[in-house]
């Protein structure tokens, strides 16, 4: 139902955008490729391709291995240009797997498929200038997977926190060399159990730049209502390869302070460093 709903968004806007730009003089396009908003990377909930490999702490216990493969994609379905601005209609799509390398007290290890996330969203664009407006509507699901729930039947809690529909607005405002953004959402789901509101920000720098690589450093901070607003922060640094441009793919160290961003585990309060890597094939 909720996948009709999106659907049925986006052609009637389709159809409303294509019949007032006969009158306008609009450059419409289809399926372009490359984004008005850009890819947020760090973003744990991005609908992006990236996957990353951690060293996790949580409740001073012993570090556990922690993994995410996150398989998705964004892309502009319906844009277009005018002397002052220029826009676009986005559809996303995306999986958050988690999976998890767990040590036993006889020393022995564990790995194994913790959770999946699945994501499906719209969105639309506007640029003017050096500033950018989006509005957004997405939904979120979370389903464990059988070998954590195997394991941990006599004392798993889920109460369908995470899955829910969201509608945010964001402002992004693009520099030479980066850009910063802030966000402020609402879950509009009428019967659940999450707390409704968020705000986020973040921003990317780049430097050393060069025509084919650059260096990076980025940020994401998120304040959820479902968290009691205590900051969940994700900082990284990186290397940028690039062609024509536009980045190809981002290879970056990173560090994680705050509550799990995916799936309806609790966990508490974690802390996570490691390896990342994101391939933008769609650009």
């Amino acid at each position: 139902m909720k996948k009709r709903l999106f659907l049925l968004l986006y052609l009637l806007l389709a159809f409303q955008v294509i019949a007032s730009s006969q009158e306008s003089g609009h450059l419409l396009s289809f399926l372009q490729g490359k984004r008005i908003y850009p890819v947020v990377f760090l973003d744990p909930l991005e609908c992006q391709l990236m996957g990353g490999s951690y060293f996790m702490h949580r409740n001073k216990e012993n570090a556990d291995l922690y993994s995410t493969v996150n398989l998705g994609f964004n892309l502009p379905v319906l844009s277009g240009t005018t002397k002052d601005i220029s826009w676009e209609f986005n559809f996303g799509t995306a999986n958050f797997t988690q999976f998890g390398l767990d040590r036993k007290k006889d020393g022995s290890y564990l790995a194994g498929l913790i959770n999946s996330d699945f994501k499906l969203s719209c969105d639309y664009s506007i640029r003017k200038g050096n500033n950018i407006f989006r509005l957004r509507l997405f939904h979120i699901s979370s389903h464990l997977g059988d070998d954590f729930t195997r394991r941990n039947s006599d004392s798993l809690k889920s109460d369908k926190s995470n899955n829910y529909e969201q509608v945010d607005f964001s402002y992004l405002r693009a520099l030479k060399k980066g850009f910063y953004y802030a966000t402020t959402g609402i879950v509009y789901t009428k019967y659940v159990i999450r707390k409704r509101f968020s705000i986020t920000g973040g921003g990317l720098m780049d430097f050393g730049g060069r025509e084919r690589l650059n260096f990076f450093t980025a940020s994401d901070i998120k304040l959820l209502a479902e968290n009691y607003f205590y900051p969940d922060i994700r900082g990284a640094f990186g290397i940028a390869f690039k062609r024509q441009g536009e980045t190809l793919i981002r290879i970056w160290a990173e560090y994680y302070s705050g509550r799990l961003p995916y799936s309806i585990i609790d966990l508490g309060r974690v802390n996570w460093a490691g390896l990342a890597m994101s391939i933008n094939l769609l650009r």
